[in-house]
């Protein structure tokens, strides 16, 4: 089977789904369900000992899965079209599950201002502009909700300590990022919002008007 297969079950990766009918790409990721089970596992074995790192300061395989599977666990499982915000959330989950964690904290800095400049775009900003001022004509036109723009604004703060080599807690940090730009997503696209599971199938929720 391909990578990303379990059985007949895809865990991670693109594929085709219908949408109304019609067919069209999206991009999911069940992988942190099956890192909770594997972590469900090992506890019922008894299995309690943090696995250990190597003499050189390195992980074993096994010891390298049980944390890429701790890391996974702590992430929300993803099913969204595929898209260029699409490609920003899924390397920024990498770099995280990788555990690469400057580098999860830089790709969502980045993330966070292609997303504002694209929202921003309409109203004039050009990438001239810095991102105080794109900050500020997103608020001033009401494009983003409040809370997003609290958001951008800590996302902004975040990425220029790390920049500056001010970060104190890079896995944390990673992971409250991750954690931003999930609540980005979720509150400023339509990526999922406007999709249900129905018998397994990817399906456009019904309009107002049962259209």
């Amino acid at each position: 089977m391909p990578d990303g297969y379990y059985g007949w079950i895809q865990e991670c990766g693109e594929a085709v789904v219908r949408v109304s009918g019609q067919t069209q790409p999206a991009y999911a990721d069940f992988r942190p369900n099956e890192a909770k089970r594997h972590l469900d596992e090992e506890s019922a074995k008894g299995s309690k000992e943090r696995p250990a790192e190597l003499p050189s300061g390195g992980l074993d395989e096994k010891s390298f899965a049980h944390h890429k599977d701790e890391r996974l666990s702590q992430l929300p499982p993803l099913l969204i079209e595929v898209g260029p915000y699409c490609k920003l959330l899924r390397e920024a989950r990498d770099v995280f599950v990788d555990g690469h964690f400057y580098a999860c904290v830089a790709m969502c800095g980045i993330s966070f201002e292609r997303f504002q400049r694209d929202k921003a775009k309409t109203y004039g900003a050009t990438r001239k502009h810095k991102m105080p001022r794109v900050r500020k004509i997103l608020q001033e036109n009401s494009v983003l909700k409040v809370e997003t723009l609290v958001l951008c604004k800590k996302m902004a703060k975040l990425r220029n300590d790390y920049a500056h080599g001010d970060g104190q807690k890079p896995k944390e940090d990673a992971l409250m990022a991750l954690t931003w730009m999930h609540s980005f997503i979720d509150n400023e696209t339509n990526l999922m919002r406007d999709y249900v599971i129905v018998d397994g199938v990817l399906s456009r929720k019904r309009t107002a008007g049962g259209t």
